[in-house]
């Protein structure tokens, strides 16, 4: 994948730990080693960088961007990436928390092994999830409400400490103080007027933990986003709920496939894109099919029909 091309490495130094000249030092030689004809790395100091970089690299002469970071700062990169054409490969070096997409796409989680995961692999193209209302995109699962406020209560240095399972302390808290709101929600062009809590999209989730596949079931290249709404105040029915879309055979019976969706609420609702807060409501999201091209573990086999066990 890298031999012979030119790659930007665009990293995210609030994400995974070490020294950041040790890190770009291990990419570059990494890369080199892997044949890369020339290589370059940048350090982000937000994520305006990488939404600018990812999106001028192409103009720039580079044929690959490996991304370090977490979920939000792949997600900016991939937006710079769309909006100049979104022909750049993008290959994902798994520094923050989650690490979403690296793991849909079946890359390890360790720096060295990612790289020659990535110099392997293959180029898959995947959906996004347009939302306008908020200038960004989708790679992974927006939502507003309860996930919204999960991820904006979540501590951060219990993220640095305990990854993903700071997010428990968050979803008890938030769980216990659910109220239900008047919902509008336009879906494919159909008005719906509800009352409910929480509304989530989902793009890119299946997952695979010790060879359990986990996660909702959405599929991030069939051109659709995988909607469900929670309507029940209750603690326990809302529990039940989280904890079907954390599986994924179970998550069918809660999910909707859906092209668009508006949603107003009163009173708003926060909203978040791939684990970070980006407003609130009014939200608007639009599928843009085959929109980014990806670098993924050469087993991987999302797109051929084979991760949906």
């Amino acid at each position: 994948m890298f031999r012979d091309r030119r790659v930007l490495t665009i990293l995210n130094p609030a994400s995974g730990g070490g020294s950041r000249e040790d890190l770009v030092g291990s990419v570059e030689l990494s890369l080199r080693a892997h044949g890369a004809a020339r290589t370059e790395s940048r350090i982000t100091q937000g994520p305006e960088d990488a939404f600018a970089w990812a999106g001028a690299a192409a103009d720039e002469g580079f044929d690959v961007v490996v991304v370090g970071g977490g979920d939000g700062t792949v997600t900016a990169a991939s937006h710079g990436a769309l909006r100049s054409g979104g022909g750049i490969p993008i290959g994902i070096l798994p520094l923050g928390t989650g690490n979403g997409l690296a793991r849909v796409l079946g890359l390890p989680l360790e720096p060295a092994r990612t790289l020659d995961a990535l110099a392997s692999g293959r180029i898959v193209t995947i959906d996004a999830i347009d939302l306008p209302t908020h200038d960004t995109i989708s790679l992974l699962f927006f939502g507003a409400g309860l996930d919204a406020k999960i991820n904006r209560d979540a501590d951060e240095g219990e993220k640095t400490r305990l990854g993903p399972f700071a997010y428990l302390k968050a979803a008890a808290k938030n769980l216990r103080r659910t109220r239900n709101c008047d919902l509008t929600l336009v879906v494919d062009s159909e008005e719906r007027r509800l009352r409910g809590h929480s509304v989530s999209g989902f793009n890119a989730t299946r997952l695979d933990v010790a060879g359990i596949p986990v996660g909702p079931d959405a599929d991030p290249h069939d051109g659709r986003l995988n909607l469900t709404v929670f309507e029940s105040r209750s603690y326990w029915r809302t529990l039940g709920q989280v904890l079907r879309l954390t599986n994924r055979a179970a998550s069918r019976g809660d999910l909707e496939l859906v092209r668009s969706l508006r949603l107003e609420s009163v009173p708003p609702l926060p909203v978040q894109a791939d684990g970070d807060v980006v407003g609130e409501t009014p939200l608007e999201a639009q599928v843009l099919p085959r929109a980014l091209r990806f670098i993924a573990a050469a087993e991987y086999a999302g797109d051929r029909g084979g991760a949906a066990s």
